[in-house]
């Protein structure tokens, strides 16, 4: 759809109301602990792993992302993984070698595209975290590119560009939420200025894309140390009260 240019139980034990209610201060603590680092960590994510797959083409990999002036997107700054197109007309594997190169829109949408690979597809090269990318495209106009009416996905209607090692890029991106159809991304490979992936309008291949935040270390380890130090502090505090009440 892309064009080129838009595109508990009780005891009466001794003791057991007392280690009852110390269960129950130290897994609320434990709970909100890890809640709590769970959501810096979505908040701070800067990277996301990635996996493509569909129509005879698999990619995986890492992006790196960094916040642009406009809230609730990021601009794509590096990539890292795999790619690989085993249908006749392509044909090749290799590693991900990076970005095709430009420059972030400075404003809010809707924007004409940045830049165009050789093989003449659009790109941007943003990502959008919450998965709602919004319709980028300037409408119609007497004379001028097309508009797209339809928005949604981590990629919009113009979507990446990425090179891979033997001198092939491809083109990512969404064609948002279709009607009839929901939510659907296309790829499209190329070497050089030659499209190797044509479908009925001569351009891609329909895949799917998953994405997930890849945790930073400094919150796996506050994770890892945290837990077990409110583990021990609160079973102290509790050893201590029990004590006092039956001394």
């Amino acid at each position: 759809m892309k064009t080129t240019f838009c595109q508990g139980t009780s005891s009466s034990a001794p003791g057991t109301a007392h280690t009852r209610s110390r269960s129950n201060v130290i897994l609320p603590a434990l709970l909100a602990l890890a809640g709590t680092l769970a959501a810096t960590q979505t908040a701070r994510a800067d990277s996301y792993a990635f996996s493509v797959s569909g129509s005879g083409i698999t990619a995986s990999g890492t992006l790196t992302v960094a916040p642009t002036a406009t809230a609730g997107t990021d601009v794509i700054t590096g990539i890292s993984g795999v790619f690989s197109d085993t249908n006749a007309s392509a044909n090749f594997s290799g590693a991900i070698t990076g970005l095709q190169p430009t420059v972030a829109p400075s404003g809010p949408p809707p924007f004409p595209a940045p830049a165009f690979t050789e093989a003449g597809f659009s790109y941007d090269n943003l990502f959008y975290a919450d998965g709602n990318s919004p319709l980028v495209c300037p409408p119609d106009t007497p004379g001028g590119p097309p508009g797209y009416p339809f928005s949604g996905g981590v990629l919009d209607i113009y979507g990446i560009a990425f090179n891979i090692a033997g001198g092939y890029t491809a083109n990512l991106w969404s064609n948002g939420v279709v009607p009839g159809v929901g939510l659907q991304y296309e790829l499209s490979d190329s070497l050089g200025a030659t499209k190797l992936e044509p479908d009925n309008e001569g351009q891609a291949l329909t895949v799917s894309v998953n994405t997930s935040p890849v945790p930073e270390p400094g919150s796996l380890l506050l994770l890892g140390t945290g837990l077990p130090g409110l583990l021990v502090a609160l079973t102290r505090k509790g050893k201590a009260r029990f004590t006092r009440s039956n001394a």
